[in-house]
């Protein structure tokens, strides 16, 4: 069974009994290493079966260990003291969009470590919009003027677009850097028909809304970390349901 195979708390404890069984399916995924040279010698180590796991070991003799490492080094899995069944466990519930107490709950780990977790995976997130280009990236600028609004959208929307709006006073010279501008009053109505048209901001309005729910559930969060939030409701938007394999995929690239 693949990692993105697993759906589930049900599947993952099907699929992964103990903790050597948790170590195979992350060596076959390639997000831990499967080879490592020793840092003193320079030979290749051997993975070494301990009661909890695994660990690498390089011999100097019959009866002495050159050096040891864990299984962890050099992946994302090395910032955490968790299992690797309890990491794993983690990460599937985070991708079902469990709240932190439940994860704590589920797992058996403080709320403090779901917490720092989150994060954790907020940060790949973070790595992947990134890749997007026009979404993501430092100094976001707030606010809603048209000093700010109409200069954010010439850097990402062709001047030949016909732009959709409700009737905010901000929005009002947007005629003059547009093909169209079409508005609707949602005073009065939801949908405005102009023309052919139907002028709907429902649907941008809806993505607001699922935005912001995180937040509301969760009694808002530090400034700090709301980027983050932001990455992860955007790359599970964007990637839909490829959404976990992309979080894997850049797991794996930070296998160093």
């Amino acid at each position: 069974m693949k990692f993105s195979d697993l759906k589930s708390l049900s599947d993952v404890m099907t699929a992964l009994p103990d903790e050597k069984s948790a170590a195979n399916l992350l060596f076959n995924e390639g997000l831990i290493k499967n080879n490592v040279n020793c840092s003193k010698c320079g030979n290749p180590m051997q993975l070494r079966s301990r009661a909890n796991g695994y660990e690498w070991r390089c011999r100097s003799s019959k009866s002495k260990d050159c050096s040891s490492e864990s299984i962890r080094h050099g992946s994302f899995f090395a910032r955490t003291k968790l299992t690797l069944l309890q990491a794993i466990k983690v990460i599937v519930l985070w991708k079902q969009k469990n709240s932190a107490k439940q994860i704590s709950k589920e797992v058996g780990i403080s709320e403090q470590t779901v917490c720092d977790w989150r994060n954790f995976l907020r940060e790949i997130c973070t790595s992947i919009e990134l890749s997007y280009g026009k979404l993501g990236g430092i100094d976001r600028t707030t606010g809603r003027v048209a000093k700010i609004l109409v200069p954010l959208l010439q850097a990402s929307v062709d001047k030949n677009s016909i732009v959709y709006s409700d009737e905010r006073k901000s929005y009002s010279q947007l005629k003059h850097y547009f093909s169209e501008h079409c508005t609707v009053c949602h005073k009065i109505q939801f949908v405005n028909i102009v023309g052919s048209r139907r002028v709907c901001t429902n649907g941008v309005e809806a993505m607001g809304s699922r935005l912001k729910a995180p937040f509301k559930s969760g009694k808002g969060t530090r400034q700090t970390l709301l980027d983050s939030y932001i990455s992860e409701f955007f790359v599970r938007e964007n990637e839909k349901d490829d959404f976990f394999s992309k979080v894997l995929d850049e797991m794996k690239s930070k296998v160093i």
